[in-house]
């Protein structure tokens, strides 16, 4: 979820811009911070306000090794980075860096997002198993279902208890 919407900071920058108010100011009445304003700003001036439009993209690594090593040739930083490169964030690049310096060039693959799925038992594979091994299946499938019709009736007799004003002893 995005923290700020596109609206939002178009109206931030349009209002900077325009001269009226500097960076203080609109940082104390729309509580976010000055150096955040300037970015949009930056951003917006180079970009338009397409830049704050969502962006699904993967960046490959090659790029972002291409944008670090020019961070550190030409020394660049975040913004001015974020700006040449059209990133819409500069933290990106700092997150980048940070990986980068930890883990290498490896760590700038991109990485599946979500959860992993669980892995689904084949028909096949069941019928492989020893008669044994089912049957320890079945007996440790009936004790969480044990478990679960213990813990269900403990919820319940608790509710009934509270509704009554009784207590357990």
């Amino acid at each position: 979820m995005v923290k700020y919407t596109k609206a939002f900071k178009i109206k931030v920058v349009e209002r900077y811009l325009t001269g009226r108010d500097g960076y203080r100011i609109m940082a104390e009445e729309f509580g976010i911070g000055r150096e955040r304003i300037r970015e949009w700003s930056r951003l917006y001036e180079r970009w338009g306000e397409t830049i704050f439009d969502p962006s699904y993209t993967t960046h490959s690594p090659a790029f972002k090794l291409e944008v670090l090593n020019d961070m550190a040739t030409n020394g660049l930083s975040y913004i001015e980075a974020a700006i040449k490169y059209r990133i819409s964030s500069p933290g990106m690049i700092s997150n980048w860096r940070s990986t980068y310096e930890r883990e290498g060039s490896a760590g700038l693959v991109a990485k599946p997002k979500g959860r992993a799925p669980m892995a689904r038992r084949k028909k096949k594979d069941f019928e492989e198993m020893t008669e044994v091994e089912k049957l320890k299946e079945r007996v440790e499938y009936l004790e969480m279902e044990n478990a679960a019709l213990k813990k269900l009736r403990a919820l319940v007799q608790e509710e009934n208890a509270r509704r009554t004003g009784s207590r357990r002893k």
